[in-house]
């Protein structure tokens, strides 16, 4: 465990083990901004749980408590769900707050609503797309929104690698039905109903996987099937498209920043009938077709990679810190 710094620098409230998309994406931008050169931390709440062998980045960790004294220069990087009890207490600490809202759906989950949003003296602001900053600007948030958009982790590609090409991939459909878990098993019904000529053709649940053994899934099957649901982005549709997944369901909103017709055959809410036979017909398609489909889902994944997401991170912490930036340097 580190100990605190006694020169400015940044943290992020990191939760271990890590067990959601959006607490991989923190230690992530603690991990990107050290190896950029500024002084980052990933800081754990009194009693938090250290597992070592869940730590996602070798990145230094330092524990609150009495032994940590914040200051008016440190910068404490909150998610938009930390409690409205949290960001006020942390507001007595001294020390300056900005938000990182990973998903506009979740936001009320934590400061009650747009009013407390817009008067909480809040440092600056990151958000992961466009999606969620149009969103929170078009509800009335006033806040000025860095756009960070996550990166997709080489894992998928190098799974796909692995398993020899889109030509080694297995007749199967791959999905992740956390979200929409009702509407899943519609899906598998409708498709049963609508489709038996493709009943020999296996659902594979993604659940409960670690991230390499995702990616190996997702790099496996030929179909990868979108339950996205109110998504600040949506990152399992790009890891799917990386690992060379025929890309079929909802945006969930944030996907919408990604999704065109050429990466995905993209469903709208309640179109599960339509949905089920979009999937048959990206079984059927011929392997040309597949392989262009394939190619242009790789192409969208390929944005979503480390020099964009270093590139944006490093901009909306110059933006956020402005002339006092250079104080937050490693060498400074």
């Amino acid at each position: 465990m580190a100990e605190p710094s006694t020169k400015p620098s940044i943290y992020y409230a990191c939760t271990l083990p890590v067990r959601a998309g959006g607490q991989l994406v923190n230690f992530q931008h603690v991990a990107s901004l050290r190896r950029l050169g500024w002084r980052a931390f990933a800081w754990l709440q009194e009693g938090s749980p250290i597992e070592w062998p869940s730590q996602p980045f070798p990145v230094p960790m330092v524990q609150s408590g009495p032994h940590h004294k914040w200051t008016a220069h440190d910068v404490l990087v909150l998610p938009e769900v930390w409690s409205d009890s949290g960001w006020q207490g942390m507001r007595e600490q001294g020390c300056q707050l900005v938000m990182h809202n990973q998903n506009p759906f979740y936001t009320f989950r934590g400061l009650p609503n747009l009013d407390a949003l817009n008067a909480f003296p809040l440092a600056g602001a990151l958000c992961c797309s466009a999606f969620t900053r149009d969103t929170l600007q078009a509800w009335g948030s006033t806040t000025d929104w860095q756009v960070v958009q996550p990166m997709v982790l080489p894992h998928f590609e190098q799974a796909l690698a692995r398993v020899g090409g889109l030509s080694a991939k297995r007749q199967q459909i791959a999905f992740m039905p956390r979200k929409r878990p009702n509407e899943a098993k519609q899906l598998q019904q409708w498709f049963a109903a609508l489709c038996p000529q493709w009943a020999h053709v296996p659902w594979v649940e993604v659940d409960g996987m670690s991230r390499p053994q995702v990616a190996q899934t997702l790099a496996e099957s030929l179909v990868f099937v979108s339950l996205s649901k109110d998504e600040g982005l949506g990152l399992p549709p790009l890891e799917a498209m990386a690992a060379g997944c025929l890309v079929a369901g909802f945006t969930g909103g944030g996907g919408q920043e990604y999704a065109t017709p050429d990466n995905g055959l993209w469903a709208g809410e309640a179109q599960l009938p339509e949905l089920a036979l979009a999937i048959a017909s990206l079984l059927a398609m011929d392997a040309p077709k597949q392989a262009a489909r394939v190619q242009a889902g790789q192409a969208t994944a390929a944005l979503f990679d480390a020099a964009n997401f270093d590139a944006q991170l490093n901009a909306a912490w110059h933006q956020l810190l402005g002339d006092k930036a250079a104080t937050y340097r490693s060498g400074a």
